[in-house]
């Protein structure tokens, strides 16, 4: 059905802080206004003669933009769709001579000439960074530009230039064809000569450029391209994004021969009938010839083509007399339409004739696909979909911005493993690969134009997205990103740009892209949330009731956060609860996750420690830098999991089960699919008691819509509870069938139940009588069969089983964790100091033994906590038995109800090396916290307390278990510490102290993985309970209230076995 996009124009509304925007109160209906055009100064700016600090020259000789793709000579070719089997392709990748200056006054001035001997400089390799190949420096900053800015200056004492040379062959065959000279991105701008002319110029570190290079050329002999690189340009001031500041030729560079009259670019249009059922499916085609006035003759043959190789429409049409332009319109009736979840592909096979000979073959992959915004929601093929998406930037830890496909796949196939299925390309259009992998293995894209001024600020008077003067910068870069992307499937919303501030630039480029994409697709802009020119209502870190508050007045747009989730270091806390309420309200859509990668970079210490390195170290002193704040990933940086996308994979599954009932084996199955019938899945249970398997099974037979629920029948083993024993009961949905980068039994959704038949244990042990050996008035030992238990100074500092010493360090109060990224950036660490060392500090104030009977002894000790914390009390009382155990009862005691929140409850012991080996029945197998525990199911679980410690990019918090009934830390011989929880402990350990994993003071310091290294000893936490991880932010935002620890009155036990 056609659509008509209505757009209110009006005055542009104030600017705010990227991370200040809308706070849900609420909105008044948009009024439309006149629109002030603003006046353009060109005095207003500095002026420079130098091309690449000119706002005004964004190329010289660079060739029209157009849709990705490569004509062949053959149709069998086209097919296959192998660039480099044409004759007439040529790849440029590989190595180059490369000289290197840091200020623009020392770059070489005559390089380009013909012969210039280039014996002596470096090699390169193209593509690539050249700061990562031994040239210059990489800095990171979140935003700002590494220097002070004076739009559009460049320092001239930090200005890095790379210059490029190599020869090359022309085949003899390319005679009588347009050669164009193609780069896929040079950062940030570049002049390019051949044969000692020079061709062309151009700027976007992140869209082609294309150069006709023909006449430049010597065919069928050698000749000489050189290409001189600019770091930093005019350009630079619209690519501010939270990357790494990397120079160089980061994609492809080829060259390929067309024939005179070619294909120069098409559009490809599916307008889907008001059923969604039908398509309207349009070609716009332009042909292509240096010289216009030759352009005669042409015949276009269209073929479109099903997976089975099947034709569904044929058509040939004749170029009209005098004009390039080429229609092809058809209605296809019940096409497969293409979706992230079924990425239903046709062929579109385009062959182009003239005077009746082939010239050349196109073939590139379509698929039948509508978006748009309807009632506040988005739809596309009708259906409100959610964006479980993350944020994407291109990173390798060796090559930096230069990604290869191999990366782009293993990227694709994390991502449907754990349930994303959107990617904002932040904050710049991704290699053209990316788009035709998302395209043939389904992948929702939010496309951004490489436009980011955060460094310039919001001020309205400032920022450029409000200076008209800029007008045509993005301009350029918005067309540029429409025009190569436009026939992708995948790219289902165009995104403006990131963290420029709102002005009349996006107001230009919101109209410009409505104007041009046939297609209609919606507009999102960060920047104009609360005005006209975006069509989605994208904020973002926006908390759980901004989302709640924007639904209840009248939405006219879906809220799609653009960014949410920080996931900085150990967080993601909380996930749940925002899908919980996205799930509740038809206007909230999703979001995408910040981010997908760490964008670390792979480096050893001078002893030979590997460690990310990130912001601040691989710069000079002095060099800004944001840190770790390029270190957000769901996954690292090597694409190894981070244990927070566990989470990520279960909430964002689609599919959910209930125990309906139990006796009668049913359950329900609810499909949050939206394409996507059950029957492509099989279902499995598991039945468990006390973490052990007691029966398995499946549920047959599933098939049920998108969208529906049903209640399908299995066979539950009939139960006899045992008294001490808990039953869960596991679901799981696994791949069917191979499917795209899915393999058959990849496991795709699960779900515990809790089931109520769990019975109290009899315990029945036999006590024997203590041995009591008083020292001091605080110490005590006592001895019992094979246990040994020592008292010294108020604390149980020994417990030896069979002679053997288990206790390296006595147990003592614990209230801090080691600081996440989370905890720094909200201040938390400020709040929470006072507990930074109050266990360690406590002061023992009284021991009061006695014996209370001849089977069993009890110490009670009694602290004074620092004056920081008004003195507050906490008490361990020990209960040693004749039957080998010791229970342990904490009580915290505050001062007074204002004392700061705690971020822990708990105490620690630390334990031989040798008792290394973890068992536990709690939630696992990863760390898992209050606010971040759905993916971890209770069951049974053991491995190396090493294995339990994660490498995050800065040592911190890690580890964690909660709900954990009983852990065990033992030694190969099978002797160790077992800790029952009085019902459930949350507890960790690690082969570091507490103070190695934390920062020293309240304060961020550069420290990495390296920093630390396992010691001869285990340090275990046994505590009631840590506070959340939080995520909403990594600068600011506490964890949610409900994961908070506030100072009250708190007990909790536990019961210590040694063995």
């Amino acid at each position: 059905m056609k659509k008509s996009i209505i757009v209110a124009l009006g005055s542009l509304l104030a600017f705010s802080p990227a991370f200040a925007q809308y706070d849900g109160a609420p909105m008044e209906k948009y009024q439309a206004k006149k629109e002030v055009k603003k006046e353009v100064r060109r005095d207003k700016y500095p002026h420079s003669d130098n091309v690449w600090e000119n706002f005004d020259v964004l190329h010289i000789n660079r060739l029209p933009s157009a849709a990705t793709f490569l004509g062949y000579p053959s149709r069998e070719m086209a097919l296959k769709g192998e660039k480099e089997a044409t004759p007439y392709y040529a790849s440029l990748n590989g190595t180059w001579k490369f000289k290197y200056v840091p200020k623009v006054a020392d770059r070489p001035m005559d390089f380009w000439q013909k012969g210039f001997d280039v014996s002596g400089w470096a090699d390169i390799k193209v593509p690539g960074n050249w700061e990562l190949q031994g040239f210059g420096y990489p800095f990171y900053v979140g935003s700002g530009y590494g220097f002070k800015r004076n739009p559009p200056l460049i320092p001239a004492d930090n200005s890095p230039i790379g210059s490029y040379k190599r020869n090359f062959t022309v085949p003899a065959s390319w005679k009588g064809r347009q050669i164009v000279l193609h780069f896929g991105s040079v950062a940030s701008s570049f002049f390019v000569w051949v044969n000692g002319k020079q061709v062309g110029y151009s700027q976007d570190s992140k869209t082609p450029a294309e150069f006709d290079i023909t006449d430049f050329l010597k065919i069928g002999g050698e000749n000489e391209i050189a290409v001189q690189v600019f770091k930093f340009s005019d350009g630079y001031y619209l690519e501010d994004q939270d990357f790494w500041r990397f120079a160089g030729i980061q994609r492809d560079v080829y060259m390929y021969a067309r024939p005179m009259t070619h294909i120069r670019d098409f559009e490809v249009v599916t307008d889907l009938d008001d059923l969604y059922t039908d398509a309207d499916f349009s070609l716009y085609l332009e042909l292509g010839n240096p010289n216009l006035k030759k352009l005669k003759g042409a015949e276009v043959e269209l073929n479109l083509l099903d997976k089975a190789g099947k034709s569904i429409y044929t058509e040939r049409q004749r170029q009209q007399k005098d004009s390039p332009f080429i229609e092809f319109h058809k209605h296809i009736e019940k096409p497969l339409l293409w979706s992230a979840e079924k990425p239903n592909l046709y062929k579109m096979v385009l062959t182009l004739r003239v005077n009746g000979k082939t010239e050349e073959v196109v073939a590139r992959n379509i698929g039948f696909r509508e978006s748009e915004i309807k009632h506040a929601q988005f739809l596309l093929n009708g259906k409100p979909i959610y964006f479980k998406g993350v944020n994407r930037h291109e990173h390798d830890p060796y090559t930096g911005h230069y990604v290869d496909e191999a990366s782009m796949i293993k990227d694709l196939e994390l991502m449907k493993q754990f349930n994303i299925n959107s990617v904002r390309t932040s904050h710049y259009p991704n290699d053209p690969r990316w788009y035709e992998l998302c395209d043939i293995y389904g992948m929702y894209v939010v496309d951004e134009a490489n436009i980011e001024s955060h460094g310039m600020g919001y001020n309205p008077e400032i920022c450029l997205a409000n200076q008209p003067e800029w007008e045509g910068a993005f301009i350029d870069r918005t067309e540029r990103m429409f025009e190569r992307d436009k026939n992708h499937p995948s790219v289902i919303i165009w995104s403006l740009g990131n963290e420029t501030g709102e002005g009349c630039n996006f107001a230009a480029t919101y109209r410009w892209i409505h104007a041009n994409d046939k297609s209609h697709r919606p507009v999102h802009s960060e920047d104009g949330i609360k005005g006209p020119f975006t069509d989605i209502f994208c904020p973002m870190y926006k908390k759980i009731d901004v989302l709640i508050n924007h639904t209840l007045y009248l939405p006219t747009k879906p809220l799609i956060l653009c960014e949410y989730a920080h996931a900085m270091g150990n967080s993601v806390g909380n996930f749940q609860d925002y899908w919980d309420v996205i799930e509740k309200y038809p206007s909230l859509q999703g979001g995408h996750i910040w981010d997908w990668v760490d964008q670390g970079i792979a480096q050893k210490t001078k002893e030979g420690h590997f460690y990310w390195a990130y912001g601040g170290d691989m710069a000079p002193e002095g060099t800004p830098s944001s840190r770790n704040f390029c270190m957000n990933g769901l996954i690292a940086a090597d694409r190894s999991l981070k244990p927070h996308i566990w989470e990520v994979k279960k909430v964002y599954q689609n599919m959910a089960f209930r125990l309906a009932d139990y006796s009668a084996g049913l359950v329900e199955l609810k499909n949050k699919f939206f394409f996507t019938d059950l029957s492509d899945f099989t279902f499995g249970w598991r039945l468990e008691g006390n973490g052990k398997v007691l029966g398995e099974g499946s549920i047959d037979n599933v098939s049920l819509p998108a969208g529906e629920t049903g209640i399908f029948k299995t066979n539950f083993p009939a139960i006899n509870p045992e008294p001490g024993v808990e039953y869960f009961l596991n679901f799981y949905a696994y791949q069917k069938n191979d499917d795209g980068l899915l393999k058959t039994g990849d496991e795709m959704a699960s779900e515990q139940v809790k089931l109520p038949f769990y019975q109290p244990a009899k315990v029945y042990a036999q006590a024997e009588k203590l041995s009591v050996s008083d020292g001091s008035q605080n110490d005590v030992t006592v001895n019992t069969g094979k246990m040994s238990v020592g008292i010294q100074n108020g604390a149980l500092a020994s417990i030896k089983y069979n002679g053997r010493e288990m206790v390296k360090q006595g147990l003592r109060p614990n209230f801090w964790r080691p600081s996440t990224d989370n905890d720094l950036g909200s201040d938390l660490v400020k709040i929470c100091d006072p507990w930074r060392h109050a266990g360690r500090d406590a002061h023992l104030t009284k021991v009061e033994k006695r014996a209370v009977d001849d089977q069993t002894y009890e110490v009670v000790s009694h602290y004074q906590l620092p004056e920081k914390l008004a003195s507050s009390d906490f008490i361990v009382k020990y209960t040693i038995s004749g039957e080998g155990y010791v229970d342990v009862n904490c009580t915290f005691i505050p001062a007074h109800d204002t004392l700061p929140l705690m971020p822990r409850l708990g105490v620690s012991l630390t334990l031989q090396k040798e008792y290394d080996q973890m068992e536990w029945f709690g939630r696992g197998p990863h760390e898992n916290y209050q606010d971040r525990y759905t993916s971890a199911f209770v069951g049974l679980y053991k491995g190396s307390v090493w294995e339990q410690y994660f490498p995050y990019d800065r040592p911190q918090e890690n580890g964690n278990k909660i709900d954990v009934r009983w852990m065990t830390l033992s030694n190969t011989q099978g002797n160790g510490l077992k800790a029952v929880g009085a019902p459930c402990l949350s507890t960790s350990a690690y082969m570091f102290t507490t103070e190695e994993l934390s920062e020293v003071d309240a304060k961020k310091h550069q420290r990495h993985m390296s920093d630390i290294q396992p010691k001869d000893m285990v340090t275990w936490n046994i505590d009631w309970k840590q506070m959340g991880l939080g995520g909403d932010t990594s600068w600011g935002a506490y964890p949610h209230q409900q994961y908070l620890i506030p100072a009250r009155r708190m007990s909790y036990s536990f019961r210590l076995y040694p063995y």
